[in-house]
């Protein structure tokens, strides 16, 4: 099995003043990361650092965090979805019109606004599941095609590329060349797929988060700051639910 940069090994729990913070332990990384995803707070730690460690650094981030957990939880709530004609969808850098009908399974756009979905029965779970395997069909061709324009750019080639369901990452890599992609980023702007990609294909040279790592990443596309910044505020929003 290929080793992947993230490899979960142990999940800890660590109980602060206001939130409690999930651990994951990792032997490839050897910095501390911290995250708020979904108003939770997640560290990516080596084994190395011990747990009463960890707890200083999440007392030191404290401010952070709170802001963090704040700001997620004053978000606009996302609109329930009912899966029926006349809703819309996100797609890249622009949005489509639900329409359900009768008939085998299948899903296909019929012009740039409007993406017919035909069941047997409109049930919502049916039409969410057509449009998941859609989005990943499209997900599937269009990484494809920004891989293979942004690679030369790069200096680096991906020996596979992966459609995967993650929930709280939009990319990843592994040391024997593959790269992973969210095939939720298909409901973000273009530019931001674009930053996504730029970013996992400059790991493919540097299996790190350092200077010379952001330094290839800004060579390739420098407004990346800009798409990162999107993610963070607006991330929470690429789902069908």
């Amino acid at each position: 099995m290929p080793s992947v940069c993230t490899v979960d090994q142990l999940t800890e729990i660590i109980v602060m003043d206001g939130f409690s913070a999930s651990v994951t332990r990792t032997q490839r990384k050897r910095s501390v990361g911290f995250r708020v995803v979904d108003g939770k707070v997640f560290v990516l730690a080596p084994e190395s650092i011990s747990k009463a460690e960890l707890r200083l650094m999440l007392a030191a981030k404290q401010e952070w965090v709170n802001a963090k957990l704040v700001s997620q939880s004053e978000r606009e709530p996302l609109p329930v979805r009912q899966y029926v004609s006349g809703e819309r969808f996100a797609y890249l850098d622009g949005e489509l019109r639900l329409d359900v009908r009768s008939g085998a399974f299948k899903a296909c756009v019929v012009d740039s606004q409007h993406l017919i979905v035909t069941v047997p029965q409109a049930k919502p779970g049916w039409v969410r599941n057509a449009l998941e395997r859609w989005y990943k069909q499209q997900a599937e061709v269009d990484f494809n095609k920004r891989a293979a324009h942004f690679a030369p750019l790069v200096g680096a080639w991906p020996t596979a590329i992966q459609i995967k369901t993650y929930r709280a990452r939009w990319g990843s890599c592994n040391n024997q060349g593959e790269v992973q992609f969210n095939w939720k980023l298909m409901m973000a702007p273009s530019a931001v797929v674009d930053s996504v990609v730029v970013h996992e294909l400059c790991h493919l040279l540097y299996m790190h988060h350092g200077p010379e790592f952001w330094a290839q990443v800004k060579r390739v596309f420098p407004s990346y700051l800009d798409a990162k910044q999107w993610l963070k505020e607006q991330g929470y929003q690429l789902t069908l639910d």
